[in-house]
């Protein structure tokens, strides 16, 4: 059976048409893996997941708007965001926690600039989201990753013609 053919990182970038974050220093022996949500045909939220030795370390999520003409709507939850990343964080199965995440304020450091944030922090875990422009950033990670984790660059993709 063939496999599908992923696009590359260029043409990832081409098809979301909006600027997507990304670490600004993986570290070396991270590995990434690039998750693609669309709606009607438009790209509009990738993940990306950095990991070493099938366990997740750090993810980069990136949502940019719909146009106007797609009715249907995709919502950015801080909380679901971290939820399924406990539930894919490891081989071994999601990671359960008890209670609930604590919110306060948090920020990213979006090429160089510090920008304020909304932080939820749940046992070892931490999310931290807000908006960058146009496009909706969250950055998740374990909390002794995350000083590292909230520094991005931004890249640029080519704004794609509206389909109708």
């Amino acid at each position: 059976m063939d496999r599908p053919i992923e696009p590359t990182w260029q043409e990832t970038l081409q098809a979301f048409g909006h600027r997507v974050a990304a670490l600004e220093e993986p570290r070396p022996g991270w590995h990434r893996l690039v998750g693609r949500q669309s709606t009607d045909g438009v790209l509009h939220h990738l993940d990306l997941q950095y990991h070493e030795e099938r366990t997740n370390l750090v993810q980069v999520t990136t949502q940019r708007p719909l146009p106007d003409h797609i009715r249907a709507r995709s919502s950015f939850d801080l909380g679901s965001l971290l939820d399924v990343f406990l539930a894919n964080a490891c081989a071994a199965g999601p990671i359960d926690l008890p209670g609930e995440p604590e919110e306060g304020p948090g920020q990213l450091i979006v090429d160089g600039t510090v920008i304020e944030a909304r932080r939820l922090t749940h046992g070892d875990y931490v999310a931290t989201g807000a908006s960058v422009g146009t496009e909706t950033v969250a950055v998740i990670s374990t909390a002794s990753l995350h000083d590292q984790a909230v520094r991005l660059r931004l890249h640029a993709g080519e704004p794609q013609p509206a389909t109708r």
